[in-house]
């Protein structure tokens, strides 16, 4: 008898099917049958009935219940403990992420974090994305947090998407794009165009999505994305800028979103790297799982 065998019980238990519990457990249903039958040579009992089509819980099944679940959470809890147990000898954390991630995604992350693992802190460094992949590539920190893809003849880093970071297009309140609402997205070209630094991706992104040329000489380079935004206050030029970097400016109504005309959704992904050949340290990969389910937990709100 093992934990996998105790929790297909228990999950049956509860959801009176065996099909539903090997669509939850990603098995097939005969598996699931197979180790319900060990339990039950192992407990010389039957502990659902057969009769009908919903897995009810005999007597004997319904004895074994309260004891199935005990030992299931004695395992649970010495498992947890045992990890404390180990993230407290790697309290500390040290990750380093691009602007967009690091100042408007991970902070709420990290907080998050915190709340269920007090004893772990984890440091973030903010720069440019170009020194995050340097970081990383150097050994000087582990684990990378960047918004733009990273590509590069070297096998040395491994690099694999985390979410999706929706991007939109803000103006000044006082701008004819405000009140006109939508626009094709060459129209871009036209205006002073702000970007955070002379490297990003999103210039090159933006003319290959919606196929045009930016003028040159309309781009201007203001620093970061709070630089854009205070830009923007100013009605110095227009820009493209993630979602979550804008959206309390947008709830506030200090600035206007402008939607795009053209069949078009602009999207970037926010992606994490790390060496192929490092192990991540405990507590660095009980940090990257933990933002991972995170927010496969909000996307699945989403949808509801």
């Amino acid at each position: 008898m093992d934990l996998e065998t105790l929790q297909t019980f228990l999950l049956i238990s509860k959801n009176n099917s065996f099909t539903k519990t090997a669509e939850e457990m990603f098995c097939t249903q005969a598996a699931v049958s197979m180790r319900i039958q060990r339990l039950e040579k192992y407990l010389d009992c039957s502990l659902f009935s057969r009769k009908s089509k919903k897995a009810e819980l005999t007597k004997d099944g319904h004895l074994f219940l309260p004891y199935a679940q005990q030992i299931s959470n004695t395992f649970i809890n010495a498992k947890e403990h045992l990890l404390q147990a180990k993230l407290m000898e790697q309290s500390e954390i040290f990750i380093t992420s691009s602007s967009t991630p690091g100042t408007y995604i991970l902070p709420n992350i990290m907080f998050l974090f915190r709340q269920k693992y007090p004893f772990i802190t984890v440091v973030n460094n903010v720069q440019y994305t170009k020194n995050v992949i340097n970081s990383v590539l150097n050994k000087n920190c582990s684990l990378g947090i960047i918004s733009q893809p990273y590509f590069s003849d070297t096998q040395d880093i491994l690099c694999e998407p985390m979410l999706e970071d929706p991007l939109v297009i803000v103006v000044n309140n006082e701008h004819p794009w405000a009140r006109k609402k939508r626009i094709f997205i060459n129209e871009i070209k036209n205006e002073i165009f702000l970007i955070s630094n002379p490297n990003t991706s999103l210039i090159s992104y933006l003319e290959k999505v919606g196929n045009f040329k930016f003028v040159s000489k309309n781009i201007c380079v203001v620093g970061s994305v709070e630089a854009i935004k205070q830009s923007i206050y100013d009605n110095l030029g227009v820009s493209v800028i993630s979602e979550s970097a804008v959206k309390q400016e947008l709830r506030l109504g200090l600035l206007s979103k402008v939607e795009i005309i053209d069949d078009i959704k602009l999207m970037r992904h926010v992606y994490y790297i790390k060496r192929k050949n490092e192990q991540l340290s405990l507590s660095t990969e009980l940090f990257l799982k933990f933002a991972k389910e995170l927010i496969i937990s909000k996307n699945k709100e989403l949808v509801k």
